[in-house]
């Protein structure tokens, strides 16, 4: 009988201490019936370089396109269209989407502009249906006093090919993007000029979602 008892006292002992012990690994900010609360994440806060961008550049534009003359187009070309820039989740990043039509043709592109901390230059992503790959992630742009200068190296017809994007005359509702081409980056002409006008009847349409 006294080994019986002995037994039951033991169990209940064991029991107890490990009911304790699962108590004692209970989180401090769980109570009873309610349950547990997970820290919340901490996002990433836009960079001041992407909020400048953002504000340089978001908006919805008319676009009016005037390519010089060159080999490829010997009497120089125009075009008219729309640009809607939009910030990217987070402020992160900045989005664009380009349409224009001109006797060269017409031009769609997709285009995504980001800051990279660590190079300290802004880097970008650009598809139009002009690009043999689709896409190109190869340039970088910076500022340079109150111009944004971007640079870029392609490959076209088997020869390297540098591009220089100038954005400048910035005026409360326009700016002007240079674009020039040549070999290397002490041998370039001007290319194309585009102008960026915010407001008017296309700008509008092409800021509104499809229904």
């Amino acid at each position: 009988m006294k080994t019986r008892v002995r037994t039951l006292t033991l169990l209940v002992s064991l029991g107890c201490g490990a009911l304790a012990a699962q108590d004692n690994m209970k989180p401090a900010n769980v109570d009873e019936g309610k349950p547990p609360q997970s820290a919340a994440m901490q996002m990433p806060a836009p960079a001041p370089e992407m909020t400048r961008l953002i504000k340089a550049l978001s908006g919805a534009w008319t676009v009016t396109e005037k390519q010089d003359p060159n080999p490829m187009n010997p009497k120089g070309s125009t075009g008219k269209g729309t640009a809607v820039l939009t910030p990217g989740p987070g402020n992160l990043s900045l989005i664009e989407k380009y349409h224009s039509v001109g006797t060269m043709g017409g031009i769609n592109g997709l285009g995504v502009f980001w800051w990279d901390a660590k190079k300290q230059v802004y880097r970008s992503l650009w598809c139009d249906n002009g690009s043999p790959n689709g896409c190109d992630a190869s340039g970088t742009t910076k500022w340079e006093g109150n111009d944004l200068v971007g640079t870029t190296e392609s490959e076209m017809n088997g020869q390297t090919t540098m591009m220089r994007f100038t954005y400048s005359d910035w005026k409360p509702n326009s700016f002007v993007m240079t674009m020039e081409m040549g070999p290397n980056a002490s041998s370039m002409n001007k290319f194309m000029t585009i102008t960026y006008s915010k407001g008017g009847a296309m700008a509008a349409k092409a800021e509104k979602p499809a229904q």
